[in-house]
């Protein structure tokens, strides 16, 4: 047949005018050409937060097989990323090759009722009960996947589930650890200046409804000027073909408005202060439901995309899930796309999504390990070779949207940068350490100061911030105190009044800081024993304290009665039924709403002399030693350790100490408190769940005593040794060897040591750990010390009967002069006659008294102190 003769080029240029001019009055009239493009689906689920959508595979594709896909979006996208038009439609393409797709749509916030009030435990339990559907509804767990934040959804989700009915778990370009995403600095400053950040827009941040969906494309047009200008050249080059004109415009008008919605105000805060300031994706302990979650409870296998030309999510932040889990199979798949690219366009199309399916059939058992998956000496050359043609392909033109703005962010970081490790201390001196110890040194005999106005203050500041987390579950400050408030009026009703001695024998809880700080909230005296000494030494102990009442656990209550006149009382125990104690009455069985304080009675009023704390002090149950601590005593060691170690919000302490030692109740719990930091508590000490712990409430602060931690030591090796939120270890008399073999092994990247006595406000500090076995030296304002030397009958004297100084580098015992200022007084113990034991007078040929600590130290020559531990 001969070859149709072809239209005259006038011809045909008149035709494209037509066309063009058909196709622009149709764009300006209608907003888009044709009619809207949504593959099939049906609404299984429909709830004021989500919709769960089911796709119908297209007509003409194999019967579905293997388990089912869920995928979510990120917030501020809608769902149809995912199905954005016919060739770029994911879902669509994967029901070609029997894929049983699901999709969340969390839908438009601004367009629904409550829809911008939503909370980020909203959006992790929508995706939580999309799986419960799913799995009832075909019997079969889950595969789940997620672009973006929606990736950081399914990480959350699947952390909050412990893995429970998910096959496996695929992420595109989803951020773990947000700080990555700043160029290269050391993390304790990206946290510094976030936090900065965060701080100056806090009011905005408070005030916002929500953030709408117009801000970001408007965001993406203003930051990717050169392409909009770009694009619109090449619309008029295309207006007289209507295939592609269709295809690119639904492109265009996702990206110009269509395919963003707002962010909810609530859950954009959480994501600022816990995800991006606070970075516990991937450090752990971020809180869902009230519970604690990390992501090192995924245990089911992930597949994780990254983006090798992504500028949102850089690829060091979306490989960081290799230190978040490390109970799960990780695999990567590198491309060389932006961030829109991973999922979107025909690079994703010819790499992502091929190996997506690849992936889930080989998760199901029906095919081998994707090729790109396979370790990179395993790959056939012609293999990489393919890969990287397809990794050539630029898809929406996209991949520079952020160009303008990381260049201009790289320029001023990097000069941060260079002078990171100057800055950061800096940013400590100015911001935390020096407004600390000028309190500090402000606290006098006459300050109102103490546990419970502590926390009472908190919980006006920061009220929904967390402080407890206990068991895995989560507690703010508001609830610590609303539940310290209820024991108050429990001990009221028993007869506890200002200056009661209230002695408290319980083990590691909450219960057992409630109690204290109830205690110090009424202006009574808490007087701490451990609840070893209970069975052997309970008549001795009250006696000891001078104590009107007992509060103990139940299982430790029995023990006090009888041997005293102390009514004794039990308070915890959990919310079922608690056994009856003869003698005992339970606290938690009083309905503080029924008990009404006297209307002039003045809570939270204790001064800084006021004496606030018993606390035993040696090993002698037979006669028990109680030192005095004031409230005074107290803030100037919560304080201190808030400066020293640098606690904020963004801190978790992980507390094993009892808190009937003063390094566990002054230092771990007041240094969380006062530092606005959170208190993980731990029963005891347990090698065996440390590290389990330390990840699922991400950690970053951990106080010890002695060489406890040596039993960590003891563990086999394992890769993930190094992989853990801890910053800091804090603490007194660790030995060398084992803080040397801490920070080798675990990669620990700061030792605090201090010495302090229980009796005195003095103290040393090694902040910076550089001199392993060092105690360091005297905290500026502290009072003279001196090292004595002894022998075994006692401290050694001279000729003219004055005790004689050691030489730098002689081993001797530590005296500290009591002096006026506040870190030179010493509170003493409860009975006369021990305090006056520990103290000597005119040592020196003066009239001064000093304190005598009964622990040996040497100096060295560059005036650091270490202990020396006697036989």
């Amino acid at each position: 047949m001969a070859d149709r003769p072809r239209s005259p080029r006038w011809k045909r240029r008149l035709h494209a005018l037509s066309s063009s001019a058909q196709n622009a009055a149709e764009m300006l009239k209608h907003g888009r050409l044709g009619a809207p493009y949504r593959a099939p689906f049906t609404v299984e689920v429909e709830t004021p937060t989500f919709r769960l959508r089911h796709y119908t595979p297209p007509a003409g594709s194999p019967p579905v097989s293997g388990r089912p896909l869920l995928l979510v979006p990120p917030l501020m996208v809608t769902s149809e990323i995912y199905d954005i038009s016919p060739e770029l439609s994911a879902v669509a393409w994967l029901g070609q090759r029997a894929t049983d797709v699901w999709v969340v749509d969390f839908g438009a916030p601004e367009r629904e009722e409550g829809g911008l009030m939503r909370t980020f435990d909203d959006h992790v339990l929508a995706v939580d009960a999309a799986i419960d559907h799913i799995l009832d509804q075909t019997g079969q767990s889950v595969h789940l996947g997620g672009y973006s934040q929606g990736g950081m959804f399914v990480y959350q989700t699947a952390a909050f589930r412990r893995s429970e009915g998910l096959a496996s778990i695929i992420t595109f370009g989803s951020p773990v650890d947000i700080h990555r995403n700043l160029p290269a600095v050391s993390s304790s400053v990206a946290e510094r200046v976030l936090r900065g950040v965060r701080d100056a827009v806090e009011r905005p941040l408070q005030n916002v409804e929500g953030l709408p969906g117009a801000l970001t494309s408007t965001g993406f047009k203003v930051l990717s000027a050169k392409k909009e200008v770009q694009q619109f050249f090449e619309l008029f080059g295309i207006l007289h073909d209507r295939d592609k004109l269709e295809q690119r415009d639904r492109r265009r008008r996702f990206l110009g408005g269509e395919g963003f919605v707002a962010w909810p105000g609530p859950a954009f805060r959480t994501f600022v202060d816990e995800f991006v300031v606070s970075n516990r994706m991937v450090d752990g302990g971020f809180v869902v439901a009230d519970r604690t979650v990390t992501l090192d409870d995924i245990t089911c296998p992930v597949l994780y995309v990254v983006g090798e030309r992504d500028e949102i999510a850089r690829p060091a932040s979306v490989r960081a899930v290799t230190r978040a889990i490390t109970r799960a199979p990780l695999h990567e798949l590198p491309v060389r796309a932006g961030h829109f690219g991973l999922v979107v366009g025909s690079t994703s199309l010819r790499v992502t999504w091929p190996t997506v399916a690849g992936w889930l059939a080989w998760q199901d058992g029906a095919g081998e390990i994707p090729a790109l998956l396979a370790p990179a000496e395993e790959r056939e050359p012609r293999e990489l070779r393919e890969a990287d043609e397809a990794f050539e392909d630029v898809d929406l033109d996209l991949d520079d949207v952020y160009d303008v703005a990381t260049h201009a962010l790289e320029e001023v970081w990097h000069r941060v940068g260079a002078a990171s490790r100057e800055v950061a201390e800096w940013v400590d001196v100015v911001r935390w350490q020096v407004p600390r110890m000028a309190k500090l040194k402000q606290v006098d005999d006459a300050t109102v100061v103490s546990l419970g106005k502590a926390l009472r203050e908190q919980a006006e500041a920061i009220p929904d911030a967390t402080f407890f987390l206990w068991s895995g579950r989560a507690f703010s400050y508001a609830q610590a105190d609303a539940r310290v408030d209820a024991v108050v009026h429990g001990l009221w009703s028993v007869g506890v009044r200002p200056a009661s001695r209230v002695l408290v024998c319980m083990e590691n809880r909450p219960s057992m800081l409630s109690v204290i700080a109830a205690i110090s909230r009424l202006g009574a005296v808490a007087a701490l024993v451990p609840p070893a000494l209970a069975s052997t030494a309970a008549a001795s102990l009250v006696h000891a304290a001078r104590a009107q009442c007992v509060v103990a656990d139940p299982e430790h209550a029995s023990a006090f009665v009888g041997g005293h006149d102390a009514p004794v009382y039990s308070l915890g125990g959990g919310s079922g039924d608690r056994p009856v104690i003869d003698g005992v009455r339970d606290l938690e069985h009083i309905d503080p709403r029924d008990i009404a304080l006297p209307g002039d009675l003045a809570l939270d009023v204790g001064l800084g002399g006021d004496l606030a704390l018993l606390v035993l002090s040696g090993t002698d149950a037979e006669r028990p030693r109680f030192a005095r601590v004031t409230n005074r005593r107290w803030a100037i060691a919560a304080l201190a350790t808030a400066a020293g170690v640098r606690l904020t919000s963004a801190d978790t302490v992980y507390c094993c100490l009892p808190l009937h030692h003063p390094t566990g109740l002054l230092i771990g719990a007041g240094g969380a408190l006062v530092g606005g930091a959170r208190l993980a508590l731990a029963p005891a000490f347990d090698a065996t769940r440390f590290w389990a712990d330390v990840r699922r409430y991400g950690a970053s602060t951990v106080f010890y005593l002695g060489d406890m931690l040596r039993e960590l030591l003891d563990a086999p090796a394992r890769p993930s040794d190094t992989q853990h939120p801890v910053r800091v270890l804090a603490g007194t008399r660790m030995s060398a060897p084992v803080h040397e073999a801490l920070v080798k092994r675990f990669g620990i990247e700061r030792v605090v040591s201090f010495y302090a006595s229980t009796e005195s406000n003095f103290a040393l500090v090694n902040l910076v750990g550089d001199k392993p076995g060092s105690v360091g030296r005297p905290l500026p304002g502290s009072p003279a010390l001196a090292l004595v030397r002894y022998d075994a009958h006692g401290l050694l004297r001279d000729e003219q009967g004055a005790l004689v100084r050691c030489a730098p580098g002689e081993e001797g015992v530590l005296l500290a002069r009591l002096e006026a200022s506040p870190l030179g007084q010493f509170d003493g113990y409860a009975a006369s006659d021990q305090t006056a034991a520990a103290t000597v007078r005119s040592p020196f040929g003066d009239d001064a008294v000093w304190f005598v600590t009964g622990d040996a130290f040497y100096v060295d020559e560059a005036g650091d102190y270490f202990l020396v531990e006697r036989g």
